[in-house]
């Protein structure tokens, strides 16, 4: 049983609704009539149940750009029980009610939108997409059009583990009233944006929810990145780790990847073997940094050495030193 006003809309537009399943069914051949009612059932009809602030006509605005992006994540298995996973589903049902007068400005952008970003998050190792969600129905009450709250998702996709956004997530923070930015960067109470926004600028593991005095800094493990293919992570043996440049390439088998990290997670992308320029273990590391079998040593501060076994490649760039051994498939991470 659906609700009425979703009841009502399908059997007012039955032949147009009709003709876009026939039209959906040519382009998306597996598209199943059950699993495309069992989605309008559930998922579409839970949305219009709580779209409590839309008048007759925004809310039928909007059930027409849903069936019609309902049919193609159902047809091309992105929701429906035929679906990988139930994460555009649930973030519908999470996302779109707070959000309800955001989206009626413009559905069918928005539905793209929020879908797309669902299935990209979730299709990204170690991203929090419950986290994202949950920030995107906090804050769109906040917002005021959908432009500030699409800006807003794009910061949170990088605050929720997209390590690689970090650059056009801090431009976009800029152009947010203050409070919405700090707001989505969870900083703590007190916190003036402008100095929040320097020491981001200024320092890829500054947490900015907890955050500490400048003094207080200093080198320190701050992340693990990647994992054994056969647990679910790329690697199919223990990495190696090179610069090019300022970004750091990761080397496994004959696999290759960038690995961009920061405070807020750590991403993997693939590489080309001429990217990858491996040196020694003690190779293209500043001079301030010293590594011995049981410590490192930068600029006056020690630290346990955070690896077991024997180190087999180390590489450094600007704020972080990336470190392999022989008996982990992870690179670990030390700020600088």
């Amino acid at each position: 049983m659906i609700s009425e006003s979703l009841t009502f809309v399908l059997r007012s537009g039955r032949e147009t609704f009709n003709a876009k399943f026939k039209d959906a069914r040519r382009r998306f051949p597996d598209l199943d009539a059950s699993a495309f009612q069992d989605f309008l059932r559930t998922t579409l009809d839970s949305v219009v149940q709580r779209a409590d602030r839309l008048s007759r006509d925004q809310l039928t605005t909007v059930i027409q750009a849903a069936y019609d992006a309902g049919l193609q994540l159902v047809g091309e298995r992105l929701a429906g029980p035929g679906a990988r996973r139930r994460t555009v589903e649930e973030g519908w049902i999470q996302i779109l009610p707070p959000a309800q007068s955001l989206v009626a400005a413009a559905p069918e952008r928005a539905l793209a939108a929020i879908s797309n970003a669902l299935n990209v998050l979730a299709a990204t190792p170690g991203v929090r997409v419950s986290q994202w969600a949950e920030k995107m129905a906090d804050l769109a009450p906040a917002c005021g059009d959908l432009d500030t709250w699409l800006k807003v998702g794009q910061v949170l996709a990088w605050t929720c583990g997209m390590a690689h956004l970090r650059r056009g997530a801090l431009e976009l923070a800029q152009t947010l009233p203050d409070a919405l930015a700090l707001a989505a960067l969870d900083a703590s109470p007190g916190s003036s944006w402008p100095t929040l926004l320097q020491r981001l600028q200024s320092d890829l593991w500054f947490n900015p929810a907890s955050p500490a005095p400048v003094s207080a800094r200093g080198v320190r493990v701050v992340a693990r990145a990647g994992a054994f293919r056969g647990f679910g992570g790329k690697f199919p043996e223990p990495p190696l780790v090179g610069s090019f440049g300022e970004q750091l390439i990761v080397k496994s088998g004959e696999a290759h990847w960038l690995l961009v990290a920061d405070v807020f997670g750590a991403t993997l992308h693939h590489a080309t073997p001429e990217e990858f320029k491996l040196g020694p273990a003690s190779g293209n590391l500043p001079k301030e940094l010293k590594l011995d079998r049981t410590q490192l040593t930068w600029r006056g501060q020690s630290l346990p050495l955070p690896v077991e076994g024997e180190i087999t490649s180390a590489a450094a760039v600007p704020g972080t030193l990336a470190l392999t051994s022989n008996l982990t498939h992870a690179v670990t991470l030390v700020a600088l």
